[in-house]
Formats: C-alpha cells, structure tokens, sequence
C-alpha cells in the first residue's frame, strides 16, 4: 500500500488482486474509510490514491498502514 500510494496514479485494484490475492478496499477498509472521510485519499474507479490534500500530508497517510 505504501509503495502504491507514493505514485501520482495510486494503486491498481486489480493489479494489487492479482498480485496478493487480496482486494485493498475490503483488506483495509478501516484505514480507507477513515482517510476518504478526512479527504486524504479517494477510490477512483479502479484506483486507490491520494487527493490533492493527501499529497501535502502523506505522511499521515502513510502512517495509517504501518
């Protein structure tokens, strides 16, 4: 997640199932719903990433998956 999330375009749903056999929205789901209601990160279609407000405070972000 924190690699994925440290590219502009976030993280491929599909490639992250693929990969660990796991969907990130229901394996992190306490860590997304919180950072989608601080407008930190948003779930685009098939992507997970930052919002503009996420990327000036990443570290925070971040910090939710360690």
């Amino acid at each position: 997640m924190l690699l994925g999330l440290r590219k502009i375009e976030g993280i491929n749903i599909n490639l992250y199932k693929n990969k660990f056999g796991e969907n990130p929205i229901f394996e992190y789901r306490k860590e997304l719903d919180k950072l989608v209601n601080q407008e930190l990160i948003e779930i685009d279609g098939n992507y997970i990433k930052l919002t503009p407000k996420g990327l000036d405070l990443a570290n925070l972000v971040w910090e939710e998956f360690v």
